[in-house]
């Protein structure tokens, strides 16, 4: 199987460089800030980014290797995607021999969150492969004979690490309970477990404490309470509780993409070897079916009309390893001895891997496109070329451009009085400015007067919609009426006289 293996490990990052997805501007930057500012040695933490140190830690230190930009932090969950693919791999093989094992080790390999995912710095990702680390040892300890404590010790400190990467990990000690009281598993050992948990939750309160003076920062009310404003920004309802569901299985989603129906071949897998009495999918339905439904249910609070955290399609990333492995029961058992079927199936997943790919990928990069647009007509100004604007679109340029660093500035910071020392450009990108200019920035960012000259117009790019192209295929001669373009972002040079006004 290794030898498969390693080919398909290469063909995945190959697709993955091809699809590179790259900054987004929301978490991944919130990562290399706080990677930047523990690689330069500030210590107490400003937010719970800075304590997700599966995330923080590797970044620092490619950031101290490569440099800060987007090309040298997609290193980190590059090297955390190969793993999720072995990983993946381990535990078909394990589970259900080495056929099963490829098979899952395929399917994340193309799967389309995971091709985004790979090239993205999010804490999804890496917390998942610790997750999936503490069950395979787990598993492995289940037959592990004398070295069963060995590998539950193991699984504690996995766990330990996806908990100080996302607090959610903790959602597995539910699928340890589960596997106790409704799989009859043994008990007998897990003390070991808790002894490696807890070592990482000693190290990691030991840290807390020589960084801030506080053990327990990591769950200071400042930074619950940063999470808890932001969940409440968004309207109360119910709705949110279907928001998983959708993505999993209705190819309406806007989010089905991402995981290219790969949840229906699960759920035949499950009911197969449910059916069947086959053990190792029982082991499997057991850990993903609590994770979804903890997830998907989890309320902020005790109105039940708001999630506990945004639910985004990456955030079921804990799911792809174990909904993998129960897949390729589907393929490779349930469907055993038709290989007619097998194949008829494998390229309806691949085609809709692809389609997914393509589209996510789009969707992906569009967060970020007015800024790299803007990146690239900053690069060819001199490099003393002062750069304003709002907050988002700063911090986007500072890890496009992080030579510039210095240059690039908030509204808020006073840039645009400093344009009689130093040539000046402002970004107006009237998608973010608004709720700026609610906020105090100066007016003329939105609307620049006639002394500002227009440098660049850009724009950003049409979401690509599989409904409007089916509607131009299919509309029999009519053609559906045109969207709207999106308004342009504009780079506008500002000479000192017209500064100030």
């Amino acid at each position: 199987m290794r030898a498969p293996l390693l080919l398909l490990l290469a063909g995945a990052l190959a697709l993955r460089l091809v699809f590179f997805g790259g900054l987004l501007g929301w978490d991944d930057v919130e990562y290399a800030e706080a990677a930047r500012r523990l690689l330069g040695g500030e210590p107490a933490p400003r937010s719970m980014f800075e304590m997700r140190y599966g995330v923080t830690l590797p970044l620092a230190a490619v950031q101290a290797l490569f440099g800060a930009g987007e090309h040298a932090a997609a290193l980190v969950p590059l090297a955390y995607s190969a793993l999720e693919i072995v990983l993946g791999g381990a535990l078909g093989a394990l589970l259900g021999g080495p056929a099963v094992g490829l098979v899952a080790a395929a399917l994340l390999g193309v799967l389309p969150l995971a091709v985004v995912a790979a090239t993205d710095v999010h804490a999804d990702l890496p917390a998942s492969v610790f997750m999936a680390l503490a069950m395979y040892a787990v598993l492995r300890a289940d037959a592990g004979g004398r070295r069963r404590a060995a590998w539950l010790a193991g699984a504690g400190l996995a766990l330990g690490l996806a908990y100080v990467t996302k607090e959610v990990a903790l959602v597995l000690a539910l699928v340890l309970a589960a596997r106790i009281l409704l799989l009859r598993r043994r008990a007998a050992g897990y003390a070991w477990l808790l002894a490696g948990f807890l070592a990482v939750v000693a190290l990691d309160m030991a840290g807390s404490l020589w960084r801030a003076g506080d053990p327990l920062v990591r769950h200071a009310p400042a930074f619950a309470r940063l999470h808890v404003e932001h969940m409440r920004t968004a309207p109360p309802g119910y709705g949110w509780m279907l928001a998983y569901p959708a993505m999993l299985l209705a190819p309406w989603s806007g989010s089905f993409g991402y995981f290219a129906g790969v949840f229906y071949l699960a759920l035949a897998g499950a009911a197969w070897g449910l059916r069947a009495g086959e053990r190792a999918v029982g082991e499997l339905v057991v850990w993903w079916l609590p994770v979804l439904l903890v997830f998907n249910l989890a309320p902020l609070d005790g109105t039940l009309t708001r999630p506990l955290f945004v639910h985004f399609a990456r955030t079921l990333h804990p799911l792809l390893i174990p909904l993998a492995v129960t897949a390729a029961f589907a393929l490779v058992r349930g469907l055993g001895g038709r290989p007619a079927a097998q194949a008829a199936v494998a390229a309806g997943v691949l085609a809709l891997a692809a389609a997914g790919i393509v589209r996510t990928h789009a969707d992906h990069r569009a967060w970020a496109a007015v800024a790299r647009q803007a990146a690239e007509v900053i690069r060819r100004e001199p490099a003393d070329t002062l750069v304003v604007a709002d907050r988002l679109s700063v911090a986007r340029l500072r890890v496009l451009l992080p030579e510039r660093r210095a240059q690039i500035t908030w509204w808020r910071d006073g840039g645009l009085a400093r344009a009689g020392r130093a040539p000046l450009l402002v970004l107006s990108d009237p998608r973010l400015l608004r709720r700026d200019v609610e906020a105090g920035a100066p007016a003329a960012m939105l609307a620049p007067p006639a002394a500002w000259e227009p440098v660049a117009e850009l724009f950003p790019p049409p979401r690509a919609s599989l409904r409007g192209l089916l509607r131009r295929r299919l509309g029999a001669g009519r053609e559906a009426p045109a969207a709207r373009p999106p308004a342009p972002a504009v780079l506008w040079r500002v000479r000192p006289a017209a500064a100030g006004r």
